[in-house]
């Protein structure tokens, strides 16, 4: 550990900065973990697109579709691609307490630098309910614990309980997937105690110049978007931070047809209720990103028809030749 427990607040304020992304678990022919496309694609991630950390095995991760080996041998490997380059946040959430420890003491063990716990989706249907649930787990572990604030779970952290759990000693985080308004609210009751980041790249600009938020933690649009040579959200965030507002914004605009397709295969199909892991995966690997191309059940499988739209759409916008 690079921190001691009572230092997790202090040691994420001033580390946990810059662009991160939420990464893909790539998987063989045969559904096994695919350590070598994980560690290339790491490889590119931190070389090629520079990003500055990575929030592993998370929604995007299909971390319900993992056994508990899978989730720690994800965790050894992303720590050993990222180590002395990036920072690694671990998703170790789980219905089981003992498991969620388990997890996240696996995370702190390999050298992770923060877990991230999905709100506990199965028993913790009430407030009273889910602060006993991180209370157990944060008396149990050391590692800085953020917030996973998605409905997904079918539980929705309020901007007040968000603001009662950041009194706990090692919450230092949460990644809201709210509404702005929910996450202004969140910033003004909790954005003193804990790093609050709300992990839409369409809202980092506004996000980053004009309310305080230090870290864009985590989509995969940092990796959607870019290509090497051409790291128009790192561009525009390093504008916003030499205080030339207006090209960051010119910049941004840039986006405005990727961030439509983004919605369409990304976030419509997120809105409706299915998780479009294998849509990411067929982007990743128009870009020519290694590996990952299968989903596990209960994911359905991109159709031959939808990748060919897929592909016209990234075409058109000039994102693949």
């Amino acid at each position: 550990m690079k921190y001691r427990k009572s230092e997790a607040k202090e040691y994420t304020r001033e580390h946990m900065k810059g662009i991160w992304a939420a990464i893909p678990c790539p998987f063989t022919e045969d559904d096994q973990l695919d350590e070598a496309a994980l560690r290339k694609s790491m490889r590119y991630y931190i070389e090629e697109l520079k990003i500055d950390g990575f929030f592993c095995g998370g929604l995007i991760g299909e971390f319900w579709a993992l056994t508990t080996e899978e989730r720690k041998r994800l965790q050894k490997v992303v720590v050993e691609e990222c180590y002395g380059k990036a920072q690694i946040i671990a998703h170790t959430g789980h219905q089981s307490v003992g498991e969620a420890i388990s997890l996240t003491r696996h995370a702190e063990e390999v050298g992770a630098d923060y877990a991230i716990h999905i709100n506990p989706y199965f028993a913790a249907k009430g407030d009273r309910h889910v602060k006993a649930f991180f209370t157990h787990l944060c008396e149990n572990v050391d590692i800085g614990v953020s917030l996973f604030n998605s409905s997904l779970s079918g539980v929705t952290l309020s901007p007040r309980l968000i603001a009662e759990l950041a009194d706990i000693e090692n919450i230092c985080c949460v990644k809201n997937a709210q509404s702005m308004e929910h996450h202004v609210e969140t910033l003004r009751l909790a954005g003193e105690k804990i790093v609050c980041s709300e992990p839409s790249e369409k809202n980092w600009m506004i996000n980053h110049a004009y309310l305080g938020q230090q870290v864009f933690m985590s989509s995969p649009e940092p990796y959607l978007y870019q290509r090497p040579g051409k790291l128009i959200i790192r561009d525009y965030t390093r504008l916003i931070d030499e205080g030339r507002i207006g090209e960051a914004k010119k910049l941004s605009y840039t986006l405005t047809e990727l961030r439509g397709l983004f919605e369409k295969w990304i976030m419509e199909p997120w809105k409706a209720g299915t998780l479009p892991i294998a849509y990411l995966k067929h982007w990743c690997a128009l870009l020519g990103m290694p590996g990952g191309g299968k989903v596990r059940p209960p994911l359905l499988q991109i159709t031959v028809p939808e990748k060919e739209e897929m592909k016209a759409d990234l075409q058109r916008v000039g994102l693949i030749g």
